[in-house]
C-alpha cells in the first residue's frame, strides 16, 4: 500500500493516562538495498520483512553524517552534526544539548539503552545522559585483545533482561543499537543469505556475502526482542545509523563518501494507531527525535530541526544536505576538539530527486530515479542546475555554522579499539 507524503496518517494518539512504549531499534551500518523489504533479492531480513508488512515504510531517508557517532547524536537530538560540533567520532556532546531520552524521563518513562559499538560508549559520546540504565559495559579485553563491539546475541539477551526487570506499571523507552554489519564482517554459518558466499573467486564478492549474513544474523536476534515486546500499547522505531559502500565507486567503508550507499538508509515506524504501508516522502536521522515524543504523546522540544514523520501538517522536506568529514580521529593528544571545526571533505544535497555531490572545486550530479547508482555525472551537461543546487548547499552551510562538541580523552583502549573499527589514522 503506498501512502501519498501528504496523507500519512496517524490515528489520534492512545490516552495520556496509557502512554505508549516506545523502542528504537538501529542498525550500524546497515545500507537500505540489502533488507528484502527494500528490495534485496536475498533473504537478509525475513524478521524484520514481517515488522515491515505491519508498519509504516519510508523509502527515502538519508542520514546527517554516514559516521555513527554523528549520526546516533542527530536522532538523538534532531541536530544536525555540524550544530552539536559532533562531525566525527571520538568527539562528545555537550551537556547543554537536550537528548530526546531526557525528554522521556522527565515525562515518566523509564529509560534503558544496549549499546554495541565503542564509538558510542558514556564517556566517549555523552549519549547516556537522560538513560536510568546505559548498558555498554563489554569494553573489556579478552585474551588481552580489545573487543570493540558486542554481538547481536548478547545485546537482545540484555535487553530481555532489562525488559524483565522492569516496572511493569510505567512505560518505558529502550534504544537498543546493533553493529554487527560494521566492519570487519564475520560469516556465520547457520545465516548465508547468499550461498557459498565465501567461497566465490571475486574478493567484492566474498565481502558482500559475509555482510549479508551479517544481517542475517541480526534479523534473527532482534525477532528475538520483538518477540519479547508487550504485544499491546508499544511503538517501534526501526532505523540505521548510515549504510556502507561495498566497493562502489571504489570504495569500501563509510564516512568519507555521500553516495547513496553511504547514506540511504531504512525506517520504518510500527505503533498500534499508525497506519501500515509504505511512502516516498522523504525523511532524515534529525526526524527521529520529534517521532518518537509524538509516540509517547509529547511534543518536540524547541530547536529541534526535524519533523514528527506522523504529523501530516508538518509537511515534507525539500533539501536534505548531507556531509562526510572523514572517519578518522587524530592520533595526537588532545586535539580530538579541532576536529568538530574542520570542513566537511564532501557534501551532498538531494533535491526534488536531483543529487549533488560537492567535494572542493569537484561537482557531480546525478538524477537519482534514472540512476540511481550514481553512475552518470550530469554536472557538465547541465551546469545551470549544477550551479543553483550548490548555491542552496552554500546558503544551508552558512545558516547552520559549526557548534563546538567536548574533547573525549581517547585512552589506551578506546585508541586500540576505534583502531580495530578502522576509525584512527
Amino acid at each position: 500500500m503506498s501512502i501519498s507524503p501528504f496523507l500519512l496518517l496517524f490515528v489520534s494518539a492512545l490516552s495520556p493516562s496509557v502512554p505508549s512504549n516506545v523502542v528504537l531499534l538501529s542498525v550500524d551500518t546497515l545500507r537500505a538495498d540489502y533488507l528484502g523489504c527494500y528490495g534485496c533479492p536475498y533473504e537478509t531480513s525475513l524478521n524484520l520483512d514481517k515488522l515491515a508488512e505491519r508498519s509504516l515504510v519510508f523509502e527515502d531517508c538519508v542520514c546527517e553524517v554516514p559516521l555513527t557517532g554523528p549520526a546516533c547524536g542527530s536522532m538523538l537530538t534532531s541536530l544536525y552534526p555540524r550544530s552539536t560540533g559532533i562531525v566525527r567520532n571520538g568527539l562528545r556532546m555537550a551537556p547543554s544539548v537536550p537528548l530526546v531520552q531526557e525528554q522521556l524521563r522527565a515525562a515518566g518513562y523509564q529509560t534503558y539503552c544496549v549499546q554495541s559499538n565503542w564509538t558510542l560508549k558514556a564517556d566517549l559520546s555523552g549519549l547516556d545522559r537522560g538513560f536510568d540504565i546505559y548498558d555498554d559495559d563489554f569494553h573489556k579485553k579478552r585474551w588481552g585483545i580489545i573487543k570493540p563491539e558486542r554481538y547481536a546475541d548478547e545485546v537482545t539477551d540484555i535487553c530481555l533482561k532489562l525488559l524483565s526487570n522492569r516496572d511493569p506499571n510505567r512505560p518505558f523507552f529502550l534504544w537498543a543499537h546493533y553493529s554487527d554489519p560494521h566492519a570487519p564482517y564475520r560469516h556465520h554459518k547457520d545465516y548465508d543469505p547468499i550461498r557459498r558466499g565465501t567461497a566465490l573467486s571475486k574478493r567484492t564478492e566474498r565481502t558482500r556475502a559475509k555482510y549479508a549474513s551479517e544481517i542475517a544474523f541480526t534479523d534473527h536476534h532482534i525477532a528475538r526482542l520483538l518477540d519479547a515486546l508487550p504485544k499491546k500499547n508499544t511503538a517501534i522505531v526501526f532505523v540505521a545509523d548510515h549504510g556502507e559502500s561495498l566497493y562502489e565507486h571504489g570504495y569500501l567503508g563509510h564516512g568519507r563518501r555521500v553516495y547513496q550507499t553511504c547514506v540511504h538508509i531504512p525506517l520504518m515506524i510500527y505503533a498500534p494507531t499508525v497506519q501500515a504501508g509504505r511512502t516516498k516522502a522523504s525523511a532524515r536521522g534529525v526526524d527521529v527525535a520529534p517521532t518518537l515524543l509524538s509516540l509517547a504523546g509529547l511534543s518536540p522540544l524547541p530547536g529541534m530541526l526535524g519533523r514528527n514523520l506522523l504529523d501530516e501538517e508538518s509537511g515534507t522536506t525539500t533539501s536534505r544536505v548531507i556531509e562526510a568529514y572523514g572517519c578518522a580521529v587524530p592520533k595526537g593528544l588532545g586535539v580530538e576538539n579541532l576536529m568538530s571545526r574542520i570542513a566537511p571533505q564532501q557534501q551532498g544535497l538531494i533535491q526534488d530527486g536531483w543529487k549533488l555531490v560537492v567535494a572542493g572545486s569537484h561537482v557531480e550530479l546525478y538524477r537519482l530515479a534514472d540512476d540511481p547508482g550514481e553512475e552518470h555525472n550530469l554536472a557538465l551537461s547541465t551546469p545551470e542546475r549544477a550551479a543553483w543546487l550548490r548555491e542552496i548547499v552554500r546558503s544551508w552551510t552558512s545558516k547552520y555554522p559549526q557548534g563546538q562538541a567536548l574533547e573525549s580523552a581517547l585512552s589506551h583502549d578506546d585508541r586500540s579499539a576505534l583502531e580495530s573499527l578502522g576509525y584512527l589514522r
